[in-house]
């Protein structure tokens, strides 16, 4: 077996080196012009002329010329992200389904694929055999992928190995497993919905460097990242709060496999006191008019509710974004933890992420590489 030639755990930070800037700020201000990017990114003229050739040279940017009075390089000349020719695919690793994506070299979407996996079930190495095996089918006829990406609701630590209880994996090294010799790079998935942040929004010289988000993810599997200033924080070792596991398993919930507050658990209770349910939204659904199914619900809610205050008692962050099924699917569980918070006293910014997260997560960690380094990856790609 042929493993990948270069690999590394992800680490999402604000890029770092000129050309990254300024891809960065083209991507997430389409349109821009070369004298914003110098007033932006406090880069001279020179420099950013040199860069952006050098990006539009790679097929990762375009130029853009006014209609009228314009001509290439000109004042009037906008810029746009390109990377067309460039080729991405990442996926997201659940406990038992895997979000597939093919994107382009500046995110955006070419396809997608749900790939039914029980990871509990298979041994590390046909789990990885079988996510390679469908992202080779989903990539057919695009261009030869720069990187792939892979992102795991189980923590990956500094050495991109994976030691979980819920997945079943002791020091595993999935990308061992992986026969390519394609760059690659692995992350935990919460960290990944986090650094999706970091790739969406413009750099600013006025940016707060103290300013800091917490990102909690539930579906599956229970997990959060932290933002702070222009960096995803990185655990040592990824193990959970003691003081969080007391809270999650001091309800009514008790997983042969997973979270104790993850849709598993909470699903298992439900048919033991005799719903009928196969799915969170099935649940949330009946709960509209059964008290049983609510009940359910809020005693999730509520523990989340401690768990996530205690977070951000020790953090203090200035936003709280919650993301994946548990939030999307129940308004009611949201609404639970908000209140909560609220009885905190702290003046926070509470906001829930919209469909697409795993997509996005495993999106993030493809172009993870080509992002930081867009002319080493993108130009050997050109």
């Amino acid at each position: 077996m042929t493993t990948a030639r270069l690999s590394a755990t992800a680490h999402f930070t604000a890029p770092v080196t000129g050309p990254a800037r300024c891809l960065h700020q083209i991507r997430t201000s389409p349109g821009i012009t070369r004298g914003r990017l110098h007033e932006d990114l406090g880069m001279s003229q020179p420099t950013v002329t040199r860069h952006v050739s050098a990006l539009i040279d790679s097929g990762l940017v375009e130029q853009v010329s006014p209609t009228v009075g314009g001509g290439v390089g000109r004042p009037g000349s906008t810029l746009r992200p390109d990377g067309r020719n460039v080729t991405a695919l990442g996926a997201h690793v659940g406990l038992r389904s895997t979000q597939l994506v093919a994107v382009d070299g500046v995110g955006r979407p070419l396809r997608t694929r749900t790939l039914r996996l029980p990871v509990t079930e298979l041994s590390p190495e046909d789990a990885m055999e079988a996510v390679h095996h469908a992202l080779t089918a989903l990539g057919r006829d695009l261009p030869s992928p720069v990187s792939l990406g892979v992102a795991f609701s189980a923590h990956v630590d500094y050495s991109g190995r994976i030691t979980s209880a819920s997945y079943g994996w002791k020091d595993v090294d999935p990308v061992s497993f992986l026969d390519t010799d394609v760059p690659v790079a692995v992350s935990t998935g919460v960290g990944a919905m986090a650094g999706s942040e970091l790739t969406s929004s413009p750099l600013s010289l006025d940016r707060d460097p103290l300013a800091s988000t917490l990102y909690v993810y539930a579906r599956e599997l229970v997990g959060h990242a932290w933002i702070v200033g222009s960096a995803v924080h990185q655990p040592h070792t990824g193990s959970a709060p003691t003081a969080f596991n007391d809270i999650a398993g001091s309800g009514s919930f008790s997983p042969r496999h997973g979270h104790p507050l993850g849709s598993t658990a909470v699903l298992a209770v439900a048919r033991h006191r005799g719903l009928t349910v196969s799915s969170v939204p099935d649940l949330v659904s009946l709960a509209e008019h059964n008290p049983v199914a609510r009940e359910i619900l809020d005693e999730r809610a509520r523990l989340l509710s401690r768990i996530v205050s205690l977070a951000v008692d020790v953090v203090d962050p200035s936003t709280v974004v919650f993301a994946g099924e548990t939030f999307t699917a129940d308004p009611g569980t949201v609404r639970i933890i908000a209140e909560g918070l609220r009885g905190t006293g702290r003046q926070l910014s509470i906001q829930r992420a919209g469909d697409g997260i795993l997509s996005r997560a495993a999106a993030v960690t493809a172009l993870h590489r080509l992002w930081q380094d867009p002319l080493g990856i993108g130009g050997a790609a050109a």
